[in-house]
């Protein structure tokens, strides 16, 4: 990566791909206090990738919107995948994979490509993030004790 922006771009697009994968699932739920729980993660996606959009274009760089090819395909194999019958333990279970995941690639741009400012731009973002790993494992935890 030449500069920051494409570091950002690149922490912007897995929000992109967060928002599409955490979207197929909630779609796939009826109403329901593992559905309510989604929807609070994926708002705060919502409000994550605003956030880093706003960075960018306000610091002067160009945002690049969408979760870009990679996420087109992640999107339509979790859309297949929901084809068939997927238990919520299962579902769980992938969204904390990919939640664990773009963590670790975000916080891994951010440490190679960002100054202090942009990281403390994203340092809450990195804190929710945390949090959305907790919450998805005590989620799974529960309905895995309740079997």
């Amino acid at each position: 990566m030449k500069t920051s922006y494409e570091a950002l771009n690149k922490i912007l697009k897995g929000e992109h791909m967060a928002i599409r994968q955490y979207q197929a699932y909630i779609d796939t739920l009826t109403d329901s206090p593992l559905r309510n729980h989604l929807t609070a993660i994926l708002t705060d996606h919502k409000e994550h990738a605003s956030r880093i959009a706003y960075y960018i274009q306000t610091n002067g760089g160009q945002v690049e919107e969408g979760a870009g090819l990679v996420g087109i395909v992640a999107d339509w194999k979790t859309r297949l995948t929901n084809l068939r019958e997927i238990t919520p333990i299962e579902m769980l279970k992938r969204l904390y994979d990919g939640e664990d995941n773009g963590l670790a690639r975000a916080v891994q741009y951010s440490e190679q490509y960002l100054n202090s400012a942009e990281k403390e731009v994203l340092n809450p973002i990195f804190s929710d993030e945390h949090d959305h790993l907790k919450q998805l494992q005590n989620l799974w935890e529960g309905l895995y004790n309740n079997i």
